[in-house]
């Protein structure tokens, strides 16, 4: 089985890995019947908002462990993977879970619009911001990816959530800075270049800021760091040796 060819085997093999998991499987089902609830308890604009910053992180989700389980289980010295194949498989994995988390946003964003067509809700739907919050999923997928050559189970996503958590908390406890800083994520104009640096460090920490419209230039960043996540993973696959 040539290299290229191995696409099937990834979708399989990480679909199965994906159902697999009881946590993932609760979080997915949860998901749409919280929508449900807030739409019904609220509005179908609120669920939508809610739906439009939060599904992102199914992405991160899904990039749990992507890679340093796969080389300590041994499993990439299978017959299967000869021949150099283990590089293709862990390569496009990227590939297989983003299109996996993608497809069940999709799913959902159609359902949710779907929605608001037959409650008269005037349009035209957000798919702009749609649009933004795969590009912050892959960004999670790509960086996910990356710690995951460094961190085993989910301590990739675990690392990643706690950085958000001790960025928050630092934006919060700068008597100097967070009053000013919120006065411009609310505006979206950065004026000075240590405000416009903060909101980079920012949105390169919390990709899904993007999905605001005020803040779509911070899509740039994001775009940026997702290549250069893949970048570093193509380079650490192209050097992985296994006995073979």
């Amino acid at each position: 089985m040539p290299a290229k060819n191995v696409f099937p085997l990834t979708v399989g093999l990480a679909g199965s890995k994906l159902r697999s998991s009881k946590f993932t499987v609760a979080v997915l089902a949860a998901l749409p019947v919280f929508l449900v609830y807030l739409g019904v308890r609220d509005s179908q604009e609120t669920a939508m908002k809610f739906f439009l910053f939060f599904f992102p992180y199914v992405f991160l989700l899904f990039g749990q462990d992507m890679v340093a389980s796969e080389l300590a289980g041994g499993g990439l010295e299978n017959a299967l993977f000869l021949c150099g194949r283990f590089r293709s498989y862990l390569w496009q994995k990227n590939l297989a879970l983003a299109a996996a988390a993608g497809a069940y946003a999709g799913g959902l964003f159609l359902l949710l619009s779907a929605w608001g067509i037959a409650r008269g809700t005037p349009g035209p739907f957000p798919a702009d911001q749609f649009g933004m919050g795969l590009l912050a999923g892959l960004y999670y997928i790509g960086l996910a990816g990356l710690l995951s050559w460094f961190l085993s189970a989910g301590s990739n996503v675990v690392v990643i959530l706690l950085a958000q958590a001790a960025w928050l908390i630092g934006l919060l406890f700068s008597a100097t800075s967070r009053t000013a800083f919120i006065d411009h994520l609310a505006t979206g104009i950065f004026p000075g270049v240590m405000s416009r640096l903060l909101f980079m460090g920012f949105t390169a920490v919390f990709p899904n800021l993007i999905v605001s419209r005020r803040l779509f230039p911070g899509g740039l960043v994001v775009l940026a760091g997702l290549a250069l996540a893949l970048f570093l993973q193509r380079v650490r696959v192209r050097r992985l040796e296994l006995c073979e």
